[in-house]
């Protein structure tokens, strides 16, 4: 886990330059995204839940994992995606309380007084700007909604994190390269992670209902009862579980190939329809209602 350590602090992770990142501040009790034309980042208490697993890879904390789920689902689907590329590690903001409020004035300038020192170490800050986004070109959820979004994802929820930690890494994969999209195949097995998370959200959901074992087919009648008829989800994710088996197989019951057959719209519709489906499960929201329909 590449995090500077200090129980009970607060933790400060700059995002890279060079990206376009949302123009809003979010700012709550226990979270801070703050982005600026001079330095973009977020900062969030150290979670407890750190220790729960062993991992020497993972590029987000499930506190930070929350905060940044929350500004994915925040952005409706088909409204556009965004790529949350952090910079180095994770570290304490010094002489800053856990319990401190982070939506304070005080403890936001704090925050921000010590990105502004860790940018300074960078020497290639000098040379490139950040971007950032509005609400024109990339629409957000209003702060109400926004708030809903962040006290209803658990960071003790281990599946729920697992899901939307793979779901904030697909742009990521996507836009490393921003000129070209150069790990498509790799964008679209974290979105099957993220897709067989929810998969399972669901099935235990219909468990805590009284169906003990609850079957894949289940889960599908329970989506086609929360999504409208016209968005054939379970049928399509159904489809994209055969392209999942040929990606992750060189040899399957679907062959084999120097490379799975994969189109662009596999990863982009996949990602759209996640958003839909992770919104329902946190928000409870009907499915496909946040659906953004752009003005020409």
């Amino acid at each position: 886990m590449q995090i500077s350590s200090a129980n009970n602090s607060v933790q400060v992770h700059l995002f890279r330059p060079g990206y376009k990142y949302p123009d809003n501040i979010f700012k709550h009790h226990d979270a801070l995204y703050y982005p600026s034309k001079d330095v973009v980042f977020i900062a969030t208490k150290l979670s407890s839940h750190i220790d729960d697993v062993f991992t020497e890879v993972a590029i987000w904390e499930p506190n930070e994992i929350r905060l940044l789920g929350t500004l994915t689902l925040s952005v409706p689907e088909n409204g556009g995606w965004v790529c949350y590329c952090p910079w180095d590690c994770s570290f304490p903001v010094p002489n800053v309380s856990v319990t401190a409020n982070l939506s304070s004035d005080d403890i936001i300038l704090s925050c921000l007084d010590f990105a502004r020192e860790l940018l300074a170490q960078k020497e290639e800050s000098i040379r490139i700007s950040y971007v950032l986004r509005s609400q024109q070109s990339l629409p957000r959820s209003d702060a109400k909604t926004e708030k809903e979004l962040f006290e209803n994802i658990d960071p003790s929820n281990s599946l729920l994190i697992r899901g939307l930690y793979h779901l904030i890494k697909c742009p990521l994969l996507i836009f490393t390269y921003p000129d070209y999209p150069m790990f498509m195949e790799e964008a679209f097995i974290n979105l099957q992670i993220s897709t067989e998370a929810a998969i399972q959200i669901i099935r235990e959901r219909l468990r805590a209902g009284g169906n003990s074992h609850p079957s894949k087919k289940d889960v599908f009648e329970y989506i086609n009862s929360n999504f409208p008829p016209y968005d054939s989800l379970s049928e399509y994710l159904e489809e994209q579980y055969e392209k999942w088996i040929e990606t992750k197989h060189p040899v399957s019951v679907y062959g084999s190939g120097w490379a799975p057959s994969l189109s662009a719209d596999d990863i982009y519709e996949t990602y759209d329809a996640l958003i839909s489906f992770y919104r329902h499960i946190v928000l409870g929201e009907p499915g496909g209602s946040s659906y953004y329909s752009w003005k020409v």
